[in-house]
């Protein structure tokens, strides 16, 4: 299992990180391979036909947020969630996460879906799987911000779709947006205390990226400067949070770090795959 921001994925040129060669989709495609995961939580995606850049479709299905449906056409490039399941796994597509989106009261949402599949492993129980990314700007702070404000929702609302799936495989992957690796964080302590005071069926929820050192060697473009500078993220963003029934089959969880080389000549991401292990997807 491994979940990937591939920072706009895009055909459409209108976004400056975005804007790829083939030999930076070759980089691309030549990590996922060597990854090789049998389930790919995959963001800031605009299209199947961007993905296909990177992900060996002969070998995958791709599942894409349902926003894609209403966005397909437009000009401008948008960051959607997904999925990429390889063909011989059994894939159910319900209806998407909406409620992640904060929709407002003409029920019209303002961020993106969380993106929700029950993938069938080869002989093994059924898991119930988001991909997600949540609000940016609320990275560690706890101030009453507009963005603070709407992470905080978001959590609310994945908990309540916890509690709901609770007597299930559950396993929640993407870009939260916030170090909740961070001993003490409110947002992951409040998150994990709605869901044992669930009074129906007290359940809980392990990060199994608790632990992952994050240095993540990456290039961000300077709009002042008009120049790429090249950074390193040594905190985590990217999470795999499981059910206790999935985390007692949990092996080990790795960031996968970029080549130097990698970095400073090819358009990669500003987000390095996070990668989880369970026995129950070894092959």
């Amino acid at each position: 299992m491994a979940t990937w921001n591939f920072e706009w994925l895009t055909l459409k040129g209108d976004q400056r990180a975005g804007v790829r060669h083939q030999d930076d989709y070759q980089q691309l495609s030549s990590i996922f391979v060597q990854l090789a995961p049998d389930v790919l939580a995959f963001q800031e995606v605009d299209s199947p036909e961007a993905l296909a850049r990177v992900i060996p479709t002969e070998a995958y299905n791709v599942y894409f947020s349902d926003r894609y449906a209403a966005l397909k056409d437009s000009t401008q490039s948008q960051q959607l969630t997904g999925f990429a399941v390889r063909k011989d796994w059994k894939v159910d597509d319900p209806r998407d996460l909406r409620q992640i989106a904060l929709p407002d009261f003409f029920g019209v949402p303002s961020l993106r879906y969380g993106t929700y599949v029950v993938v069938t492993p080869p002989n093994q129980e059924p898991i119930h799987i988001l991909s997600i990314h949540l609000k940016s700007g609320c990275f560690k702070q706890t101030h009453a911000s507009r963005s603070c404000k709407k992470l905080s929702k978001q959590f609310g609302a994945l908990a309540d779709w916890v509690i709901a799936h609770g007597d299930k495989n559950i396993l929640i992957a993407g870009d939260f947006n916030r170090y909740i690796s961070d001993k003490q964080d409110p947002y992951w302590q409040q998150f994990r205390q709605t869901l044992l005071e669930n009074t129906s069926a007290p359940t809980d929820i392990v990060n199994v990226t608790q632990s992952v050192r994050a240095r993540c060697k990456a290039r961000r473009y300077n709009w002042r400067t008009q120049t790429w500078n090249q950074v390193m993220y040594s905190r985590l963003v990217d999470h795999i949070l499981v059910s206790e029934s999935l985390a007692s089959q949990w092996q080990y969880s790795y960031q996968h770090h970029f080549a130097y080389h990698r970095v400073m000549n090819y358009r990669l991401s500003d987000h390095c795959p996070v990668v989880a292990t369970f026995k129950a997807s070894e092959r």
